[in-house]
């Protein structure tokens, strides 16, 4: 005789948990997001010291240029030394957002992998998101929050229904911190545009050093928000995980 158990179609983005006898549930370990956590912060914080460090430089330099537009002779060594700080700090700052942007990913790929752990059901975003959604061009502008706000909502320990996580809130604070983000790249960008064919015009090299100035504030006031939301993400995590594991102990549904 044959038996006509249907078999589960998966979709595009299922990474349920396996279901077994009785009602119980075999899912992957647990891994603890804190050591990945613990890099992402310290590189956050190398950053946004990095970022209100150039923002002392980048105030010197306006008053340079401001000294130079009212014809005020700005000694040469000055500028020279300007000009090498500036060179070291621009490499030093390049090295620490790429760094930074790697260690944030491998926070948030783990992240996204505990979900399963957790018992999290359905989610819309596959995990590969949480690297291509900051790599592809125009979507990550928004590809990134969504990712993020989706984890936030299933890592949420006061949820620990599989399919009801999507009802908890987000606070506003992950709203904040990406659009400083935004604002911090989108800035650094007009800068370079304008300060493309400048040459000796000096009002437009005191346009480009302003909007450079404000994309270093938006930096520093981003990677600090941004680690907040590495300490509460990583906290919420293991305390659904704990919750978790003793409604499992327990037996109760």
């Amino acid at each position: 005789m044959r038996f006509g158990r249907r078999r589960r179609r998966r979709s595009h983005s299922d990474d349920d948990f396996v279901p077994t006898s009785e009602g119980a549930t075999f899912r992957p370990p647990f891994i603890s997001p804190r050591d990945t956590g613990r890099w992402a912060i310290g590189l956050l914080l190398l950053t946004m010291a990095l970022a209100w460090i150039s923002i002392g430089i980048d105030l010197s330099n306006l008053r340079q240029i401001f000294q130079a537009t009212h014809g005020t002779a700005v000694p040469r060594d000055l500028r020279t030394a300007q000009f090498t700080t500036e060179s070291w700090l621009v490499s030093a700052q390049l090295l620490a957002v790429f760094a930074t942007g790697v260690a944030f990913m491998a926070w948030l790929y783990q992240l996204r992998v505990n979900l399963r752990a957790l018992g999290v059901r359905r989610p819309v975003y596959r995990r590969e998101w949480c690297i291509w959604g900051f790599l592809f061009p125009g979507v990550n502008f928004f590809r990134p929050y969504q990712v993020m706000r989706e984890i936030w909502q299933a890592s949420d320990p006061d949820n620990l229904d599989a399919f009801l996580w999507r009802q908890q809130p987000v606070p506003q604070l992950l709203g904040i911190w990406w659009l400083s983000f935004l604002l911090s790249v989108n800035l650094r960008l007009l800068a370079w545009l304008s300060d493309i064919g400048a040459g000796v015009n000096l009002q437009r090299i005191q346009v480009s050093m302003s909007l450079l100035t404000l994309a270093d504030v938006a930096a520093g006031i981003s990677a600090g928000l941004a680690c907040f939301v590495v300490t509460r993400l990583s906290e919420s995590q293991e305390a659904k995980w704990e919750a978790q594991s003793q409604r499992d102990a327990t037996g109760h549904p």
